[in-house]
């Protein structure tokens, strides 16, 4: 308590610092870094979770938009030469590092568009990031359950998700509304489903994947038999890896540009 002591907390900002830096060395040892790698932090807050990751990898560029944390900040990084703090907006900077992670601790109402910004980003290898719990279990769900949704089969047709740890509300100053999860967002190679395909896919998920299909119902009967995908199961029983399939047959029938990387 005593690296903030005095300091206002700003809720607009959604403030919500760990203190614990044995919780965070517990953590950060489950984000498999090493000692090559470059890590651009959002949201540095009280500092704890930047050392701990600037005693662990190569440099750490880490970005604050609230300048009143500076004398904070200054004091602590003061002897450590591989942290880079910017008082900037990490949403907005343009990162020109070569390759390099993600991490990060900021405001739950902007945990999706980071992620979605840091999946479009080349240069990003993985996005460990903490989230709510019930955004966590979305983000991990299997086929089937309640959790299952365009969230999960965006993100896991294009990366290896885990969590990496459960952290309960107590442990955060001051104490949030709920308990998080870090998570990591380990970036695969391949095709990617269109956005707009998979979302218009989930928005009739009560009904059959033959008719949240959107098109000529033989047409789309063929495709789903030619990939093995039972035309009476709902969009939430089939996996990202049979969604790939659909994806891929039918944009060699309709002619649609997918992303590859």
């Amino acid at each position: 308590m005593s690296i903030i002591k005095g300091f206002k907390f700003n809720r607009s900002l959604g403030q919500n610092f760990i203190l614990d830096e044995g919780l965070l060395d517990n953590i950060v040892e489950g984000l498999n870094l090493s000692k090559d790698d470059v890590v651009v932090e959002i949201g540095t807050g009280a500092g704890t979770l930047t050392r701990v990751l600037a005693g662990r990898v190569r440099k750490v560029i880490t970005y604050e938009t609230d300048k009143r944390l500076a004398p904070i900040l200054e004091k602590q990084f003061k002897y450590i030469e591989n942290i880079d703090l910017r008082f900037e907006d990490g949403m907005k900077a343009k990162v020109e590092t070569g390759t390099y992670v993600v991490v990060a601790n900021i405001p739950y109402y902007i945990t999706t568009p980071l992620i979605w910004k840091f999946m479009k980003d080349t240069g990003c290898l993985r996005i460990c990031v903490l989230v709510q719990d019930d955004v966590a279990q979305r983000i991990v769900a299997l086929p089937g359950g309640k959790d299952y949704g365009a969230l999960t089969v965006g993100l896991q047709a294009r990366a290896d998700c885990r969590i990496v740890k459960k952290v309960p509300r107590s442990v955060f100053v001051p104490v949030p509304n709920v308990d998080s999860a870090f998570v990591v967002i380990d970036k695969k190679r391949g095709v990617h489903i269109p956005d707009a395909f998979i979302k218009g896919i989930f928005s009739a998920r009560r009904k059959t994947i033959l008719n949240a299909l959107k098109m000529d119902k033989e047409v789309a009967r063929a495709v789903l038999k030619k990939i093995g995908i039972d035309e009476n199961l709902r969009p939430e029983q089939i996996s990202p890896d049979k969604y790939i399939e659909l994806t891929t047959r039918l944009a060699e029938i309709l002619h649609w540009q997918l992303v590859i990387s």
